[in-house]
């Protein structure tokens, strides 16, 4: 099957990013990234986390579920 360059367009996608580096940099271009996509509405930014351990991104049914034990 394929896609014709509209319905591409009609297309929801989500993009994970895991970024490791100084705290105060990464705030920085946290307010970098903030001032980019005010001026791209169609892009929005569904969750963020700061965190000196590990991050993973998961996909898939049940993601943003709660934490579970096991």
């Amino acid at each position: 099957m394929s896609m014709d360059k509209n319905e591409m367009v009609e297309l929801k996608a989500n993009l994970g990013v895991v970024l490791r580096g100084d705290f105060v940099v990464l705030k920085a271009l946290m307010a970098d990234l903030d001032r980019l996509l005010a001026e791209k509405p169609e892009v929005q930014i569904v969750h963020k986390h700061v965190s000196a351990s590990k991050l993973w991104i998961r996909e898939g049914d049940g993601m943003n579920e709660g934490p579970r034990n096991g």
